[in-house]
């Protein structure tokens, strides 16, 4: 989405044609000492457990009903209904925090199976039942000032943290902004009323756009009965339900009728209540700061790490670059300088994505692209080349402050289903057969670029009941009463029936214990440069690169039902590589080219036993074209050889100083500059993997927007 900025630019060179080129022994010494390296997220080299509380594991049995008592629309409790909750806790998920107990089924676990990181629902009080389900999941809050009794106390959410901190873990807080629980209702009923048909007006009646409300401006007074498409009505008993306070005023919301899903595009989809759930004004400021508050609360008392940020794209386009410098402000003051956040955006489309993360300023967003790139890679219904396109347009998250590496990525979640479901019902596989297909997804998981995030139970090999979606796809980790849970087919294992998913002995479980410690010993594979070398049939290879010990990495995957014989170009020659997973050792020839078979539904890791070797005095040059899916203007550098050098790319305003927009440390080198008005410089320098540096000249651009 571009709200208002022009999708297309054209593009002048004042004075120099594109593709100008400079030694180093040329080069402005101003602009090389300029470069600097690819940037990291805090997270790049985490791996992270994202879990449902009340599904893993029940620690307290007392709190089960959530201190109510009568029925079940008022405890919301039934273990035998995949519609409500389960019993599963905060004490549950803390356990008694031993690592080297076998038995502590707790965070102590997951620290053994090699995660760094712990990714939780929303854990804050919750409308407890709205229709024929209940607020297990944790996305329809009442209170975000403290945690939901179904789940325990304020004193258990510390011994959780205190738990994790003592483990060296990291705890990332599912958060929501664009909605609260369903407590209003309209008279008029819930169908979307667009803005056309009915503006947004003050108090006194004047016609207004939210959206035209800037940093320092005043809000407008609204009225309920005057201000929206609908008029906000909430039953006696629950107009004080809300926490923060502010958030119980009906002027605090959009009030315009449910999102139409399939017809609605664009403002529909931010004003427009999710499934009914109530939508909040955020482009309000005193909405803004009251969410930044509640949830800053949090870090200062616990020492949260980061925030995931549910719905994203359903929150106006303004909201994240007010919301978020308050909720980094909160953090700092609460000694977590590294606090960051990851939000999701449902879309497959990595150019749409990239955009909506860089307009919303949001620093990472999940990797959808990924996981649909990697669900039919692995399912053997699509090639090698899918994967190669979908890390070419890598490029597009490139900027000063973020990059795809701080992509966090994931082969299933709660919401669309398990990566057992996909692969089982994409191949009809079963058996050995799918269990290697359900390592081979993983594998790619932790050894390709980005943040995995493992969704529980998938170590375990849960698939899912009925149509593997939603509700069918959050089972429990402890002994389960839902009948379809106790019969569902599992990769690696038989049916769980009454047992407990712990204690289990998983194929799944072990690869991924092994992907863990690979990467903790060879940092390179987690968080260093990636190039991809070859997408073909069922092939995928690509290179990591550990910068600091110029020692280049090779990964390859082959999906295949046959065995593959490939030939893979590399930036080490003459080298024996060494086999950290799968295969025997190989070498690579004169040109660096390496000769592998690659075994059906397998993956191989291998370690060049020498180092890159010393390229020649760089050059560079630079070219500029308009990119016409993004509307923004693509730089491309280009460095003669092979070597795994990393370019910076910059840009100022004529007399103004020099910033990078972004550094790109694998081939072919881009950065995207966002459309703007006047004349701008640019430049790129180019730092190999020795330390030499070369610089292009000066680049004079003029963009202006086409009419």
């Amino acid at each position: 989405m571009h709200f208002g900025r022009p999708l297309l630019v054209a593009v002048a060179v004042a004075g120099l044609t594109a593709g100008l080129t400079t030694g180093a022994a040329s080069a402005d010494d101003a602009l090389t000492s300029l470069a600097v390296p690819s940037v990291r997220s805090p997270i790049a080299s985490d791996a992270f457990y994202f879990v449902m509380t009340d599904r893993y594991r029940d620690g307290d049995p007392a709190n089960n009903t959530g201190g109510a008592s009568g029925g079940l629309e008022r405890t919301g409790f039934e273990s035998s209904s995949d519609a409500y909750f389960h019993g599963g806790d905060l004490a549950g998920l803390t356990g008694r925090c031993d690592e080297a107990d076998p038995s502590d089924d707790g965070l102590a676990r997951l620290k053994r199976l090699g995660f760094s990181a712990v990714w939780i629902t929303p854990p804050f009080v919750q409308r407890t039942v709205q229709g024929s389900s209940a607020a297990y999941h944790g996305y329809w809050f009442l209170d975000i000032t403290r945690p939901d009794p179904h789940l325990g106390t304020e004193a258990e959410f510390a011994a959780f943290m205190s738990c994790a901190k003592k483990l060296d873990m990291k705890v990332f807080l599912d958060v929501v902004v664009n909605h609260t629980a369903d407590v209003i209702s309209y008279p008029e009923g819930n169908s979307y009323v667009p803005l056309g048909r009915s503006p947004y007006r003050t108090a006194t009646g004047r016609a207004f756009n939210p959206w035209s409300y800037t940093v320092g401006s005043t809000f407008p007074r609204l009225a309920a009965r005057r201000s929206f498409a609908k008029t906000p009505t909430v039953s006696p008993g629950l107009r004080r339900a809300k926490a923060p306070a502010v958030l119980n005023q009906l002027t605090r919301y959009h009030n315009r009728g449910d999102i139409s899903w399939g017809s609605c595009v664009g403002r529909c989809e931010m004003d427009g209540d999710f499934s009914g759930l109530d939508d909040l004004m955020t482009e309000d400021w005193t909405v803004v700061r009251a969410l930044a508050d509640a949830y800053g609360d949090w870090i200062t008392k616990y020492g949260i790490d980061g925030f995931r940020i549910d719905t994203a794209k359903h929150v106006d386009p303004y909201f994240f670059g007010r919301w978020l410098p308050l909720i980094q402000q909160e953090a700092a003051a609460a000694g977590k300088p590294s606090f960051t956040s990851f939000a999701e955006v449902w879309d497959t489309d990595a150019a749409q994505l990239s955009e909506t993360m860089r307009e919303r300023q949001l620093p990472s967003v999940l990797d959808f692209p990924y996981q649909d790139a990697v669900r039919k890679f692995s399912a053997g219904r699509a090639s090698g080349a899918l994967l190669t396109s979908l890390f070419a347009e890598d490029d597009y998250y490139t900027s000063a402050t973020s990059n795809a590496y701080g992509l966090t990525t994931f082969l299933g979640n709660h919401d669309m289903g398990r990566i057992g479901f996909f692969l089982a019902a994409d191949t009809q596989e079963t058996g050995a057969p799918l269990l290697e297909r359900a390592l081979l997804a993983h594998d790619l998981l932790y050894l390709t670029r980005g943040v995995p995030v493992v969704y529980y139970g998938d170590e375990v090999g849960m698939t899912g009941s009925g149509d593997g979606t939603d509700k069918r796809a959050r089972q429990d980790m402890f002994p389960t009463m839902v009948q379809d849970w106790q019969q569902e087919e599992r990769i690696g294992g038989p049916p769980i029936g009454t047992g407990s998913s712990f204690g289990e002995s998983s194929p799944i479980e072990a690869r991924i214990t092994a992907l863990a410690r690979l990467r903790r010993s060879h940092p390179a594979l987690a968080s260093g440069a990636m190039i991809p070398r070859l997408g073909r049939g069922s092939v995928f290879a690509a290179s990591r690169i550990d910068a600091a010990a110029r020692t280049e990495y090779l990964v390859a995957f082959n999906s295949g039902g046959a065995p593959a014989t490939v030939t893979v170009p590399t930036s080490t020659p003459d080298a024996t590589w060494s086999s950290l997973l799968g295969g025997p050792p190989v070498r690579s020839d004169a040109s660096g080219g390496v000769a592998l078979v690659l075994p059906a539904r397998s993956s191989l890791v291998l370690r060049a036993d020498r180092t890159l070797p010393g390229p020649p005095e760089p050059t560079i040059s630079l070219k500029v074209a308009k990119d016409f899916v993004t509307g923004t203007f693509r730089l491309s550098a280009t460095v003669p050889g092979t070597d795994p050098s990393t370019v910076t790319f910059l840009v100022r305003r004529p007399g103004g100083r020099w910033r990078s927009i972004g550094s790109d440390d694998a081939r072919p080198f881009r950065v995207y500059l966002p459309p703007g008005k006047g004349r701008v410089q640019v430049a790129a320098v180019v730092v190999d993997t020795v330390g030499q540096r070369a610089a292009t000249p000066t680049m004079g651009l003029r963009i202006v927007p086409f009419l």
